[in-house]
């Protein structure tokens, strides 16, 4: 995806990696916080540097094809953007095309407060949110999925099973409001658990090279959740 928009001034490129950003910001907003940048200051340096990215500031240093996780070279190049804008304290006036990403802190920020130990890991900070952000992303992938099949109503009545490791006892009754036996609710959970795990996989696939293991990108994403608990 990267070296797409890199290589590309038209076409799925550039419009694909900005999605990735629009996606994935929380992350690069709490890693800055992390860094001890206060709030206002934190919300200019997240815009600047999707300015940056998008504009291709940092894609002209990429070579490739090489493998490489986004969430590894986003984490890399922000320390670097970082760096530099601690060097210069300048701000940059945006032109052309540009339109700030809309973004609303005040959640994160009451997720910082709960995170005590932020500012002494902001690499963790940030692949924790990279993980949350992928998640919701997989979630809305399979919304449309279902709602493209006509099936907008199934999947909001079934969506809270994605959450439940075993029979609730809600079952019968949940099956009777769709119209279903038991068993073929049964069979329509498993059929919703299976594309939501293949939603994951196409999400964790899209921030990677060509030959990366999407199964340990996957691992070391729930570990992240495991590291929650």
């Amino acid at each position: 995806m990267v070296m797409a928009a890199k290589d590309s001034q038209a076409g799925e490129g550039p419009a694909a990696l900005e999605d990735l950003c629009r996606t994935y910001w929380r992350s690069v907003y709490l890693f800055i916080r992390s860094r001890g940048i206060r709030p206002d200051d934190a919300e200019d340096l997240t815009q600047e540097f999707f300015y940056q990215l998008l504009d291709g500031h940092y894609l002209r240093a990429v070579d490739g094809p090489e493998k490489g996780r986004l969430r590894s070279f986003l984490c890399v190049v922000l320390k670097r953007f970082l760096a530099d804008e601690a060097a210069k304290r300048a701000t940059r006036k945006r032109g052309g095309d540009w339109q700030p990403i809309p973004i609303d802190v005040s959640e994160l920020e009451e997720h910082l407060q709960a995170m005590p130990d932020c500012l002494s890991a902001p690499e963790a900070v940030f692949d924790r949110q990279w993980a949350q952000d992928l998640i919701d992303a997989s979630m809305k992938a399979l919304e449309a999925d279902y709602a493209g099949a006509g099936k907008a109503g199934l999947f909001r009545a079934l969506k809270p099973m994605l959450q439940v490791q075993q029979a609730s006892p809600a079952n019968a009754e949940l099956a009777a409001s769709l119209g279903m036996s038991e068993g073929a609710l049964k069979v329509a959970v498993h059929r919703l658990r299976q594309r939501f795990r293949d939603c994951v996989r196409s999400c964790i696939s899209d921030t990677l090279a060509e030959g990366e293991d999407a199964d340990e990108e996957l691992r070391y994403l729930r570990s992240m959740f495991a590291s929650l608990a």
